[in-house]
């Protein structure tokens, strides 16, 4: 079973990126609360990906619809 963080825990989690020094200017990294990790790993599947933006597309509203 996943473990899940309580509120004050994900608070401290996002301000640690938000605010530490040593955190400044690093993007596109993945972290597990206050720690650099692994994403799951269908975020790594280039045709995983694929597959997601299509449904994800299928159930957004079509885009000559959108303001």
């Amino acid at each position: 079973m996943d473990v899940v963080d309580s509120l004050e825990q994900g608070v401290a989690a996002t301000r640690r990126l938000v605010d530490a020094p040593d955190l400044a200017g690093i993007t596109g990294r993945y972290f597990d609360g206050e720690k650099e990790g692994r994403a799951a790993s269908e975020a790594y599947d280039p045709a995983y990906r694929k597959q997601l933006a299509a449904l994800t597309e299928s159930l957004l509203p079509s885009r000559h619809l959108r303001s």
